[in-house]
Order: structure tokens, then C-alpha cells, then sequence
């Protein structure tokens, strides 16, 4: 996870709002299922990271499973928001 990237910043603080967990507490390695997200909740997440940034998160891509940590959806997320802002440039 890219800590220096203010986009995985405000990735990581969407998540912790959206699970209701101190940003302070989730790490790289943290899997997303210890954080109370089930498989049905990762999918609205995603869902809603999508409308908040504007981007598309593909279905078949690292997100799909069970064992995402947040740093996976966090670099991913950050990736394809880098990606349309590069597009759009």
C-alpha cells in the first residue's frame, strides 16, 4: 500500500468511514473480512468506491475473493483512479 499516494489516503479513510473503523487500524495486511465486510459488503464497497471516484472496478480482477486485504483494494482502487486522471489529462 502506498502510503505517500493521497489517494490510497483517501481510499483508506472512505473505507474506515464506510466500516466505522480507525484508519489508524488498518494496515496492508489487514483482510478485509476482519474488518466486518462479508463478500456481500466488499461488493457494495466497491460499489460505492466506483460512484465516489468515478471509475470502474473491474469484476474478475484482485478484488475478486475472499482473502482481499486492504492494501489490495486500496493500491488497486488508487491504480485505476491514477489511471482515468492520466486519461483525462
Amino acid at each position: 500500500m502506498r502510503t505517500d499516494d493521497p489517494a490510497v489516503a483517501e481510499i483508506i479513510d472512505f473505507i474506515s468511514a464506510e466500516v466505522g473503523v480507525d484508519s489508524s487500524l488498518l494496515t496492508p495486511d489487514t483482510p478485509v473480512s476482519e474488518l466486518g465486510i462479508s463478500s456481500l459488503d466488499l461488493i457494495e464497497t466497491i460499489f460505492k468506491l466506483e460512484g465516489r471516484f468515478g471509475i470502474e472496478i473491474p469484476n474478475d480482477g484482485p478484488l475478486n475473493g475472499t482473502d482481499v486485504t486492504v492494501g489490495t483494494l486500496a493500491d488497486h482502487v488508487a491504480t485505476l483512479i491514477h489511471a482515468k486522471q492520466a486519461g483525462s489529462a
